[in-house]
């Protein structure tokens, strides 16, 4: 059968391309990856409308997190970091708490949520953030971070939204993250769930010297620790090869 040491259920904001093939890099032997789509594409629109559209995928993320449990995951993870932090702190739980009214109370978690739960495993205090977002979702995933109890040095971002974000390079989030980093700095985060971010996160913590947490980094190895699989996955950053 697949999936025979953990099958984890996914649930993806309906207009990102990035984690299924980022998964699909560092997932496992034993363990399978299942997929469903909820209804946030992001495309378009100034800052409050972006915002907006993050708030209301919550309407969906329920009903998704019912749907993915008819594969019997062992977790379940809404992925999208800024559905997850864009209401402020306590966000991420109040949608966990939705979805376990669902999903029959499984281990369940969100991507903001594996980001601090990576911090704090790792001891960081101090980060430096690169996101992609526009200047309002930015500030609240600024504003996220600090009240989780992580202080914020400094922050970049690219002003794009919908399918842009798709379009970045790998090379552009490279620099962006060279450019946002400081040396007091004990980490960076790059943020966003639909950055291709994973071919540069070991070249960033050679250059950087310091870790390298990504979203989809965080998601990826929160699940499969919550499953039980405790697989030293190298490659990816010091996050999945030593934590």
């Amino acid at each position: 059968m697949y999936g025979w040491r953990a099958r984890l259920g996914i649930l993806v904001p309906s207009g990102i391309l990035a984690i299924e093939p980022e998964f699909g890099l560092v997932t496992p032997a034993g363990v399978s990856c299942h997929y469903h789509r909820f209804n946030f594409s992001g495309a378009g629109g100034n800052d409050e409308e972006v915002v907006a559209r993050l708030k209301k995928a919550e309407d969906y993320v329920a009903d998704a997190a019912a749907l993915i449990c008819d594969v019997r995951p062992a977790v379940v993870a809404m992925t999208g970091t800024g559905v997850s932090f864009v209401d402020g702190y306590g966000h991420d739980q109040r949608l966990i708490r939705k979805m376990m009214e669902k999903n029959g109370n499984l281990p369940t978690t969100t991507t903001s949520t594996s980001v601090i739960t990576a911090f704090n495993k790792m001891g960081i205090r101090k980060v430096s953030i690169a996101m992609p977002y526009l200047e309002a979702v930015a500030r609240a995933a600024v504003k996220f971070v600090e009240d989780s109890g992580v202080q914020v040095l400094n922050a970049k971002w690219l002003n794009k939204t919908g399918f842009d974000i798709a379009r970045v390079t790998p090379e552009t989030v490279y620099h962006l993250a060279k450019e946002v980093d400081r040396l007091e700095s004990e980490a960076v985060f790059i943020s966003c769930t639909g950055l291709h971010t994973f071919g540069v996160i070991d070249k960033l913590e050679h250059d950087l010297h310091k870790p390298v947490i990504t979203s989809n980094q965080a998601t990826i190895w929160n699940m499969l620790r919550m499953a039980g699989v405790n697989d030293s996955i190298e490659g990816y950053g010091q996050l999945l090869s030593k934590y």
